[in-house]
């Protein structure tokens, strides 16, 4: 009898440990045959069952390659949402302008799904810039500004937006898909201050979906204690993307290191039930995921507070532009009068060095 106790008590204590860990998950960002690749490592759906992790796949496209590994997940009780991505030429990710690409888009990854037997644990929405935008930008950076003013006045922008929108979480949820989304820190900071100027400049867009998980990529925006305290420790957050270990759009970018990996995990394992690593392949080809097997979450021992005035100062620096660019035409005006004072100022600069010469030529 007391070795059952003893089993008892031992088995409430692992499953106490295991609770009390957050879950991991993975985004994943590669087309059919790269994916293949990917998992033809043997031991990557082990490690995925012994760190009881979960998938987050961006669905580049409906391909055999992905059905096959899908299946294998499935197969192997692994949890995967569908993160809904279109195509390049349509923005790539979700934005104020292409809901109704994204209901499209939804409709056509659920009938496919449904023909070849998949199951997904849920679908995530990945609310960010326009891709056309970032390949403007880098072709011609003033193509893209001389579009930007007109925005500012397209407040229309944003309210339609959200209603293709909300038509998309309805239908999701009459599917009985639970939603998520993946989404940037500053809008929500605009949204919580009755603003939306930098939204409708970049065309971001704020949709309450119940579960919202922010992209706290420090490896991107530096400042890693600063910027997890404000915007995860502080408001307790449950759920956190961290990153980038790699891959994506972008593979020039720059990544984390595992110590600064490891320093993430341990900044916000305290308050976050869900942590969602980009990218799993990232994270494979680092050799990061054996490690991350029985990590220790034991918090980071000293948070650097000059980091967390910086990223203090940004957020207020943003929301005061925030609030400068949601009224254009003063904005406009002012611009215009610096211009016309900065010109004025130039012109009896250049008048007064011209008599002041000229007066110097004359006592000759």
């Amino acid at each position: 009898m007391r070795y059952k106790v003893c089993l008892f008590v031992l088995a409430c204590a692992l499953v106490h440990e295991v609770q009390g860990k957050p879950v991991l998950s993975f985004f994943n960002e590669l087309k059919g045959p790269e994916l293949k690749v990917l998992f033809a490592d043997t031991s990557l759906i082990p490690t995925l069952q012994e760190l009881h992790a979960e998938i987050r796949m961006g669905m580049l496209d409906l391909s055999p390659e992905r059905a096959e590994i899908l299946k294998k997940l499935n197969d192997a009780d692994i949890p995967v949402v569908a993160w809904l991505l279109l195509p390049e030429e349509k923005g790539y990710w979700f934005h104020s302008g292409n809901g109704d690409e994204a209901i499209a888009r939804y409709k056509e990854i659920k009938q496919w799904a449904d023909q070849q037997g998949i199951r997904f644990k849920g679908i995530g929405l990945d609310l960010e810039l326009d891709m056309n935008d970032l390949k403007l930008f880098k072709a011609s950076p003033w193509a893209l500004i001389r579009k930007l003013p007109a925005r500012l006045y397209d407040a229309k922008s944003i309210e339609n937006g959200r209603a293709v929108y909300n038509q998309l979480l309805q239908l999701i949820r009459k599917d009985g898909y639970p939603i998520e989304s993946y989404y940037a820190s500053f809008v929500k900071d605009e949204t919580e201050h009755g603003t939306t100027s930098i939204q409708r400049l970049t065309k971001f867009l704020d949709v309450p979906t119940g579960k919202e998980i922010p992209m706290l990529y420090t490896s991107f925006m530096g400042n890693a204690d600063g910027f997890l305290k404000v915007y995860a420790l502080e408001p307790h957050l449950k759920y956190v993307a961290l990153g980038s270990t790699g891959g994506g759009v972008d593979t020039t970018m720059h990544t984390l290191s595992w110590d600064d990996l490891a320093h993430d995990l341990r900044m916000v394992g305290p308050v976050a039930e869900e942590i969602h690593i980009f990218s799993l392949e990232g994270t494979v080809k680092k050799g990061f995921m054996p490690r991350l097997v029985n990590f220790d979450y034991t918090p980071v021992p000293e948070i650097h507070e000059d980091q967390v005035k910086t990223v203090q100062n940004i957020r207020s620096n943003i929301l005061t532009l925030s609030k400068i660019l949601s009224y254009p035409t003063l904005l406009f005006l002012g611009i215009t009068l610096l211009v016309v004072l900065i010109g004025w100022g130039l012109y009896l600069l250049g008048v007064g060095l011209y008599r002041f010469v000229s007066r110097l030529r004359a006592n000759r």
